[in-house]
């Protein structure tokens, strides 16, 4: 990792911008492509098996782009007005599948808790009998279980006050009592509401290739794969003390506007405030570096979990002047 400590400060306008016009055209392809794939899916299935491989890849682009989009709208940095950068992020999480609020905190509780025993994947508790089942849960996670529980979590917010007092009622970790209390009741309203019409989105899927659900299947798992199989490769293998730790992983030039330059992850993490577009001029700022490819990190990730290492102690201080 470069070292970063004698970088000079980023200017304030850099961490102001917002590409707002390219951010519209992403989110325009974005929510166009799915409301197209009502009617596309059935008709490229129907077409020739290469017609749909090269569709779910299309459609595996969109994944990206939609959660980078979201990703975006939660720093508030899809649009200049807060209201429609709240509705847009909004209008993309009911498409994505989990209301907006729920990825919202999800995401603010990432950053704030970030390689804590809250918030590791392949982080095992040390003093853990049971690593079997953690090594079963981690492959689980990344390989699809992210996302589903992500679809099926919005069902916990129509029971939220007796889903709170039992959560609260089994845990004394302070910090999980300050998560649940970020869900004010307004934004539990709005996670119902939103869930409402993700699964109404969904069963509209269903309806237009009721002849034929095979499709459906395929494209809510593939997208289900890609979110979850790379969430936590920006962090697989970095320092489990370090609450800032996060990878730069590098990716061919050409790749990084379509990937909204997620791949500068430990710039993002430096920078929460910054626009995708800042983060070019803010890497080179840091002086900061690549620490592998983006593909070899994330499919490092299927080597498994590992046992959280022990919290080194501090060094006693010696006390000169009693010497």
């Amino acid at each position: 990792m470069t070292d970063t400590t004698d970088a000079p400060a980023p200017s304030p306008v850099t961490l102001r911008f917002l590409p707002q016009r390219q951010n519209a055209a992403f989110s325009a392809f974005t929510i166009l492509f799915q409301l197209a794939g009502l009617a596309l899916t059935p008709l490229v299935w129907a077409w020739s098996g290469w017609a749909f491989f090269a569709y779910l890849l299309v459609y595996g682009y969109a994944t990206v782009m939609t959660w980078l989009l979201i990703h975006e709208a939660i720093h508030y940095k899809l649009l200049h007005s807060r209201r429609a950068n709240d509705r847009l992020g909004r209008l993309h999480a009911i498409l994505f599948g989990c209301p907006f609020h729920i990825l919202k905190v999800g995401h603010m509780t990432h950053h704030r808790y970030n390689r804590s025993e809250l918030d590791t994947t392949e982080l095992v508790p040390t003093g853990t009998r049971h690593f079997i089942a953690w090594w079963l849960a981690y492959y689980a996670r990344i390989l699809g279980g992210l996302y589903i529980s992500e679809v099926l979590a919005p069902l916990l917010f129509f029971f939220w006050k007796r889903v709170k007092r039992i959560v609260l009622a089994f845990t004394r970790n302070q910090a999980v009592a300050t998560i649940l209390d970020m869900f004010t009741r307004r934004m539990v309203q709005a996670i119902q509401f939103d869930a409402v019409l993700s699964v109404g989105f969904i069963a509209l899927q269903c309806w237009c290739n009721w002849h034929d659900l095979t499709p459906v299947i395929l494209l809510f798992f593939w997208r289900g794969l890609i979110v979850s199989f790379y969430d936590n490769a920006y962090h697989y293998g970095t320092d489990a003390h370090d609450p800032a730790a996060a990878n730069n992983l590098s990716v061919p030039a050409f790749v990084k506007p379509f990937i909204l330059n997620h791949n500068m992850h430990r710039v993002h993490h430096r920078h929460p405030l910054a626009s995708w577009a800042s983060l070019p001029a803010l890497f080179d700022a840091d002086k900061d570096g690549f620490d592998a490819a983006l593909a070899q990190t994330a499919l490092k990730q299927l080597k498994g979990p590992v046992r959280r290492p022990v919290q080194p102690r501090a060094e006693p201080e010696i006390n000169q002047a009693a010497e």
